[in-house]
């Protein structure tokens, strides 16, 4: 009897887990309990009724799994996608610059000419038309121009960064660094300060002549030692040929640090010691500054920047164009169909879409204009109520034999259905909160009947003992009903 009630509740407990998912969990539910339930069947030639104590906590388990399932308000949030256009531009062989005026919700700096922190975007329509044999629009070799400076590249480099233009072997050069900085920053005696490989161990301090002696590593895995003064700026670099150096100057380097950068090299960090002190402990203490490049990019006049973009340098002018280019077989004709674009290789999601004219019978016989298009995702807050189930995985290990609990679990609440004379697990009670604490809850039981006892676990306060035991199955129903009306 007792097996075909547990699977009952199984089945029970299996259909509202699949149940939709909510915020807060109830203190004690079928994901952090255990039922011990008796396994006895005659006890001095006396049947018990195991089969309603079974009734009981099958009962219980689904209120469990019950108690599992609330409601509640939640908060996320979501990301939406949006699409802001310009207005639709004709196409009249013009050259067109890309302006906030046109497209307010551009979200770049858009300008004329490729001065400060703007961009500028640039369609020549002279080199744009319609194919009316493939119904498409035809972008030609330089068709679209994005120009910009070093202040406004739109290239994915990080926050910080540093673009040098330079000619290498009579080639325009560009090269990308990356860039991080810090100031005031402090260390002591004994401490290392570690940036782009190189290690920098204060071994000693001169207050007084405001010097200290460092133990250098370099990238390499090369040691030495060097002094270092206050105010004054030390440059290490590793070049592009795998050179390493280290350069002492009165002030700050900066034609020094061109020099690197216009010849490539692959890492370059500034250190200046601005301070030093000794600290309330006595501790001698650097106070310091310092710069760290590391090349990330190269492209030259000609490269291939995304699929058929390629660059445009101008180093005396400190200016870099991408374009669309084709022409030859690695840069084949570009044709833009009804609902395609043609998409500008930048981080700002924007993209060129032709609209196109139809006659009467729908048939497309030209190009009416063309719109940017900047496609991003929003994040919006969204607030949800919904309802969530917490429910064991494992339904087998709610309810258990008394014969199963040989010690408390750490992770679980238990609930003992039943008395001491049915249920063996009281053995287990006796053993782990003495003799005098389960003959007082016997005494209690023998006095009102039933009892609804709830004692701490020692093995871990967050979980709970819960005893539910009467004198006959009757009142041990009585004390699971008192329990589930209390929850």
């Amino acid at each position: 009897m007792k097996n075909v009630l547990v699977v009952v509740t199984v089945i029970m407990i299996l259909g509202l887990a699949i149940a939709p998912i909510s915020a807060e969990v109830a203190w004690i539910n079928s994901a952090n309990t255990v039922i011990v339930l008796p396994t006895t069947k005659i006890v001095n030639g006396t049947p018990l009724h195991i089969g309603e104590d079974a009734i009981s906590g099958s009962r219980l388990g689904a209120f469990l799994v019950l108690q599992g399932i609330t409601i509640g308000k939640y908060t996320s949030v979501a990301s939406v996608p949006v699409e802001y256009h310009s207005v639709l531009i004709p196409d009249e062989n013009q050259v067109y610059l890309l302006n906030e005026e046109d497209m307010p919700d551009v979200g770049i700096n858009v300008s004329d000419q490729p001065v400060g922190d703007v961009v500028v975007v640039q369609v020549n329509f002279s080199r744009v038309g319609f194919n009316l044999t493939r119904g498409s629009v035809e972008f030609l070799d330089r068709s679209v121009e994005v120009t910009f400076n070093e202040n406004t590249t739109p290239l994915d480099v990080g926050e910080d960064y540093k673009i040098v233009s330079t000619t290498v072997d009579g080639k325009d050069t560009m090269f990308l660094y990356s860039h991080e900085a810090a100031d005031s920053k402090l260390t002591s005696l004994g401490d290392s300060i570690t940036v782009g490989g190189w290690k920098l161990k204060p071994l000693d301090i001169n207050i007084n002549a405001s010097k200290m002696l460092v133990e250098l590593t370099y990238p390499s895995g090369i040691i030495k030692t060097k002094a270092m003064a206050r105010s004054r700026y030390y440059i290490m670099y590793l070049t592009a040929d795998g050179e390493e150096d280290f350069e002492e100057y009165d002030s700050y380097p900066v034609s020094r640090l061109n020099e690197l950068f216009e010849a490539g090299a692959d890492k370059v960090f500034l250190f200046s010691p601005t301070d030093f002190f000794i600290g309330v402990s006595g501790s001698k203490t650097v106070i310091y500054s310092y710069e760290y490049y590391e090349k990330v990019g190269r492209y030259q006049d000609g490269d291939i920047y995304s699929d058929q973009w390629v660059w445009d340098i101008d180093p005396e002018h400190g200016l870099y164009t991408l374009y669309l280019h084709v022409g030859g077989e690695s840069f084949p004709r570009v044709f833009v169909a009804p609902g395609q674009s043609l998409s500008i290789p930048t981080g700002w999601n924007l993209s060129i879409v032709p609209s196109f004219a139809k006659n009467a019978q729908g048939d497309i016989v030209g190009v009416s204009g063309y719109r940017f298009v900047r496609r991003v995702s929003v994040a919006k807050q969204v607030s949800i109520t919904a309802p969530k189930v917490q429910a064991t995985e494992d339904v087998y290990s709610l309810i258990i034999n008394d014969t199963q609990l040989t010690a408390l679990p750490s992770d679980k609440n238990v609930i003992i259905v039943g008395g001491w004379v049915s249920n063996s697990a009281w053995a287990l009670l006796e053993r782990v909160y003495g003799k005098d604490v389960v003959d007082s809850i016997k005494r209690e039981i023998l006095r009102n009947g039933y009892v609804v006892k709830n004692l701490p676990n020692p093995n871990n306060s967050r979980y709970r003992v819960i005893i539910l035991a009467g004198r006959t199955h009757v009142e041990t129903g009585k004390a699971v009903e008192e329990f589930m009306a209390s929850q």
